[in-house]
């Protein structure tokens, strides 16, 4: 036998021990944790921030939950109905940001042990290549992440809102649960996102549906749980604030038109942001012809149905922002890594391939990590360079402060953009916040 057969055969027999497996699982969460903790120290509070500080019941800084609450109460009448993740937004806004720093890099690895414990294939445990895939899929593939999970109120629309939604999924992985436990959950995860929620509404749906087509009767906590999702959907979508805010958009040309143009921006950017990852699946299904993998490649298509329906709500709202895509992203690398955990199931040979890979794969990690903070550093560095001047314009005693905009040059980062006048938004949020009227100079670019 010979030194490279010697070799692959010591790998295999590394990966055949469970302890070894989870060892590096545990191992990796650790260094994406740490990873994400600097980024999220270094992203610094910025536009909405200053925005959510304050109540929108009282107009002045928010302190303790019944603060908190009265402020979201306003906010539904006013401005739209995410009152879920808007208040936990405010409470962080509350803290420290420090705090939300340590949630926040939590509320990640929950959405990537969300993502890993959905496409797992069962008996299959600590496969720490599918929940390394999944971290490079956020990481590297979607190009607002530090809009979605770095910035403070971005995050806590888009992680935290993404992490919520998801609970139904879980617990219909897990196959049973309490109804009232399965409503409540229902409730929050409902109450979070105007597309994510809705496409997962379906998928559970479409699961009870399936059930019943096998002449199963509906389980007590199923109904509960889509009772539940569909209660806190109506909650969100029916705020006032929603119309409210919705009559401030001017449609351009007829109503036809104006589908129209929402259905080819919606199709376009689910094509941008979901494509790939098809290619990636069909590829893999094209590999995994045995009939044992047929029901793992239904549901790989049912989870793509979600990021599918998820794509197609937006034709609803008037404005498209490419964040709004993070659920669907995240149901589509569901369904993607779905058929890579039937794929590495099914290549039992390559599991020697998965451990001399990983020390590789950690290095490009780490190098990705380490050109995410330093783009964030400098993002943080040029606005805490603005703060400075706001700071000493106080000390000198002036009565205005004129502060640049800073671009954002990263998929990590996200452009602070500051009005001409004081009295516009974000200008008037900034200038509550540090006792001096904001000027800004330096517009971005659209």
């Amino acid at each position: 036998m010979s030194v490279w057969e010697r070799a692959w055969g010591a790998l295999a027999r590394l990966y055949d021990k469970g302890r070894v497996r989870a060892l590096l699982f545990a191992g990796l969460l650790l260094l994406i944790g740490a990873t994400m903790l600097l980024l999220n120290l270094h992203t610094p509070l910025q536009m909405d921030d200053y925005d959510y500080r304050i109540s929108w019941a009282t107009g002045e800084s928010v302190h303790g939950l019944a603060d908190v609450i009265a402020s979201q109460a306003a906010h539904y009448r006013l401005w739209g109905g995410r009152s879920v993740v808007h208040a936990i937004a405010q409470l962080f806004l509350q803290a420290d940001k420090r705090v939300f720093d340590v949630f926040n890099t939590l509320a990640y690895l929950a959405l990537l042990l969300e993502i890993y414990a959905l496409c797992k294939r069962p008996g299959r445990r600590f496969c720490f290549s599918l929940l390394l895939a999944a971290h490079a899929a956020l990481f590297f593939l979607v190009p607002f992440f530090g809009t979605a999970f770095l910035w403070l109120t971005g995050a806590c629309n888009y992680l935290w809102g993404t992490a919520l939604a998801l609970l139904p999924l879980l617990l219909l992985r897990r196959g049973r649960a309490w109804p009232p436990l399965a409503f409540l959950c229902g409730l929050i995860a409902g109450w979070t996102n105007e597309n994510t929620a809705p496409a997962v509404l379906a998928l559970v749906a479409l699961r009870v549906f399936a059930d019943a087509r096998k002449g199963e009767k509906p389980r007590a906590w199923r109904l509960a749980l889509l009772a539940g999702q569909a209660t806190g959907i109506a909650l969100m979508l029916l705020a006032p604030g929603n119309f409210a805010r919705a009559s401030g958009y001017a449609a351009e040309g007829s109503p036809a038109a104006e589908l129209l143009a929402r259905l080819l921006r919606a199709a376009a950017y689910g094509v941008v942001y979901l494509g790939l990852l098809a290619v990636a699946a069909l590829l893999l299904s094209g590999l995994l012809r045995e009939a044992d993998f047929d029901a793992r490649r239904a549901r790989a298509l049912w989870l793509f149905a979600g990021a599918a329906i998820a794509s197609a709500a937006m034709i609803a709202s008037p404005v498209l922002s490419d964040r709004s895509y993070t659920g669907a992203f995240a149901l589509a690398l569901a369904g993607a890594l779905t058929l890579l955990s039937d794929f590495e199931a099914s290549a039992t040979s390559m599991a020697p391939a998965r451990m001399a890979a990983l020390p590789l794969a950690v290095c490009l990690m780490l190098y990705g990590g380490y050109g995410a903070l330093r783009d964030v550093t400098a993002h943080e560095d040029a606005w805490n360079a603005q703060l400075a001047r706001a700071e000493a314009a106080i000390i000198s005693g002036e009565d205005e402060a004129t502060l640049s905009s800073v671009p954002s040059h990263s998929r990590f980062t996200m452009d602070i953009a500051l009005s001409d006048d004081p009295a516009l938004w974000p200008n008037a949020a900034l200038s509550r916040a540090l006792g001096i009227a904001v000027r800004g100079e330096g517009a971005i670019a659209p």
